[in-house]
């Protein structure tokens, strides 16, 4: 006996039903935050930023950082109490400058404030610069699309005190901060 083919109507319903209730491929960008983030701040909702000016998106909690303000390369969101914020910038490199060179910049730029550098990681097309300054924490992520020789920066500035609060959502922003 031959091998019955499917209804394509009963194929469709059942992929209809299957798919019903599903998140949108948009909201499946944003990345899903840890257990313990799930128990305190699974009401925090993040959405996607992107500008036609920027290199870049992320996924922030609107909730937490209502302002914005654009900057000369960026724009800038401040939390509700004032206290915290990030900025989102892009900036064009010339051809030769490379990852490592962006890095050091940032470095001494950094160190040129009196803040200290706590962690730091390399790759390919992208690092990470965290630490303290005076009484803040910070994180630095700046990556380099390949495509447009632009330097794509995600700066977070939080008080020390608020570490609890935040990390979890600095994760998240980081894992989803992307050059366009």
């Amino acid at each position: 006996m031959g091998r019955q083919r499917p209804n394509a109507l009963l194929v469709l319903t059942f992929l209809a039903i299957l798919t019903a209730g599903a998140p949108s491929p948009r909201a499946a960008t944003c990345p899903a935050g840890s257990n313990d983030y799930k128990t305190y701040q699974g009401d925090l909702a993040f959405e996607r930023f992107s500008h036609q000016s920027l290199g870049a998106t992320v996924c922030y909690p609107i909730r937490v950082f209502p302002v914005m303000n654009p900057t000369a390369g960026g724009f800038r969101f401040t939390s509700d109490d004032g206290l915290s914020w990030f900025s989102v910038s892009s900036a064009a490199l010339s051809q030769e400058t490379s990852i490592r060179d962006v890095m050091d910049r940032a470095k001494r730029n950094l160190l040129a404030k009196a803040a200290s550098i706590t962690y730091e990681r390399l790759k390919e097309n992208w690092f990470v610069l965290s630490g303290h300054d005076g009484d803040r924490i910070y994180y630095q992520r700046t990556a380099i699309s390949s495509a447009s020789s632009e330097a794509s920066t995600l700066f977070i500035d939080i008080p020390t005190e608020q570490k609890p609060f935040y990390q979890d959502i600095i994760a998240r922003m980081s894992w989803s901060f992307r050059p366009r």
